[in-house]
């Protein structure tokens, strides 16, 4: 009998756990405070690697609700950093985002697109995403026009609040 008590004490912790966890596998998405700290963070990670090789850099981070691609009623937060090689001649776009791109990889971002997809040789370009945070980020590097360096990093589209 002390069997059978055991595994019905078991399996109702096991339930209890797969309640608290989430049965579906799929994480909860993150509110728009948690997904903005998220994208600030990474968007200086990006521009902390860079930052030495830049001038003329500037930055938005994610401190205003915009609506450009929403819908009605909703927001999304932009992280937005711009610069020019200190050095172009000794600058290649592609090795720049190629790096970037390494880095956001080591943060759990997947490529959705790169610059081989634009068929462009002196443009690198990568779109990566991170699944779980629900955040997206478009590396832009040329040569050809200024800034030279762009990074781009936005949450989903949230309910407005307030």
């Amino acid at each position: 009998m002390r069997l059978g008590a055991s595994s019905t004490a078991v399996a109702a912790l096991l339930v209890c756990f797969a309640v608290l966890t989430g049965c579906s596998g799929k994480s909860e998405r993150p509110t728009l405070a948690e997904a903005t700290r998220q994208l600030v963070s990474d968007g200086d990670a990006l521009v902390s690697m860079m930052e030495t090789d830049l001038t003329g850099l500037t930055k938005e981070r994610a401190d205003k609700d915009r609506t450009t691609s929403c819908t009605p009623g909703e927001v999304q937060r932009y992280f937005v950093a711009k610069g020019n090689f200190a050095d172009p001649a000794k600058q290649d776009p592609l090795s720049r985002i190629g790096l970037l791109k390494g880095k956001l990889e080591t943060m759990g971002y997947r490529e959705a697109v790169d610059e081989l997809d634009l068929l462009e040789d002196e443009l690198g370009v990568t779109v990566a995403l991170h699944e779980e945070a629900k955040l997206t980020f478009v590396l832009l590097g040329r040569l050809s026009e200024t800034p030279n360096l762009v990074i781009i990093g936005k949450t989903e589209c949230y309910p407005r609040t307030g």
